[in-house]
C-alpha cells in the first residue's frame, strides 16, 4: 500500500518530542482544517511513530484511519536507514 502524496502535510517524528506532543499537533492539524496527514520516521524514530499512530487512533477513534503507507529505506552517510511514512485520514463520525 506504499503510495505517499506530496500534497499532503508531512510531520517528521523524531525522539526529542514526546508521543503526546506529536498526537497533539497532528489533531491540530485536522482541527485547522487539513483531511489528510502524512507521519515520517526514520530509523529508531519508526517505533515512536507507531506510537504516535496510536494514540491519535485512540483519541480520535473510528473518524481517523490508516489511507497509506511506506516502508523502505535510504542511503545517509554510506549506510541505509529504514523509514515508514503513515498517511492518515480525518473523517468526523456525523
Amino acid at each position: 500500500m506504499g503510495v505517499r502524496s506530496h500534497s499532503v502535510p508531512r510531520i517528521v517524528v523524531k525522539r526529542r518530542g514526546s508521543v503526546l506532543e506529536y498526537a497533539l499537533r497532528v489533531i491540530v492539524e485536522f482541527n485547522r482544517g487539513f483531511d489528510r496527514i502524512g507521519l515520517i520516521g526514520y530509523g529508531r524514530d519508526v517505533c515512536m511513530l507507531a506510537d504516535v499512530v496510536a494514540e491519535v487512533r485512540r483519541r480520535l477513534g473510528g473518524s481517523v484511519e490508516i489511507v497509506g503507507w511506506e516502508i523502505d529505506s535510504r542511503r545517509v552517510g554510506g549506510r541505509r536507514e529504514s523509514y515508514l511514512y503513515v498517511e492518515l485520514a480525518y473523517r468526523p463520525e456525523s
